[in-house]
């Protein structure tokens, strides 16, 4: 009996000790495990030199206006509106582009102060960019209400010479147009269409 019990108590021992080991490899295998770490920084040798900016277009540019002669052409009219044929042409030895609508307005000199309220912009054409090879010619019209300054202007003044910004540019060309006009700055009495191609 005594026996028994001592082989009883060895096995359940051995069985304990069993278990625990199967215990230990189990939890061991669920273990983070430590690993070397390693900081690896990579410099990029450039096998050229770097790229530059994109270059500019080499298409036209926009006429300038040192580049424009600015004509006024023959007046025509109909139904009280008179219309003035504004032609710009290339005097630069390359060609140029214009876009959009120039600024019009009258003035009493060339560089003097401006009568009356600029010209508005009128449509059609819608705008395009026109090409202008040296010497060739681009135009916009410029249409002024002889009935507006006859039955709306207050003070009406005779103007001979119209200021025109080409489109995009800061600083005017003058050209003289002999007519009658109205130095109210709240009446707009004339529009200009778009710059366009053509003879």
């Amino acid at each position: 009996m005594r026996a028994s019990a001592i082989t009883g108590q060895r096995l359940l021992a051995v069985c304990g000790l069993t278990s625990l080991a199967l215990l230990a490899a189990g939890c061991g295998s669920s273990a983070p495990t430590a690993t070397p770490t390693r900081t690896v920084t990579v410099t990029a040798t450039p096998t050229s030199a770097p790229a530059s900016a994109s270059p500019a277009s080499s298409g036209p540019q926009p006429c300038a206006t040192t580049s424009l002669k600015l004509a006024v052409g023959q007046s025509n009219g109909a139904a009280g509106t008179i219309f003035y044929p504004l032609d710009f042409t290339n005097t630069a030895s390359s060609a140029c582009t214009m876009y959009g609508y120039p600024g019009v307005a009258f003035v009493t000199s060339p560089g003097g102060s401006v009568i009356g309220a600029p010209a508005s912009r009128r449509s059609p054409p819608v705008p395009a960019v026109v090409t202008l090879a040296p010497g060739a010619t681009a135009h916009a019209t410029l249409a002024v209400s002889d009935v507006l300054i006859g039955n709306n202007c207050v003070h009406k003044v005779q103007v001979r010479w119209v200021q025109v910004y080409p489109p995009d540019q800061f600083s005017a060309l003058f050209a003289g147009l002999s007519r009658p006009g109205c130095a109210d700055k709240t009446l707009v009495t004339m529009g200009v269409t778009t710059v366009t191609s053509g003879p």
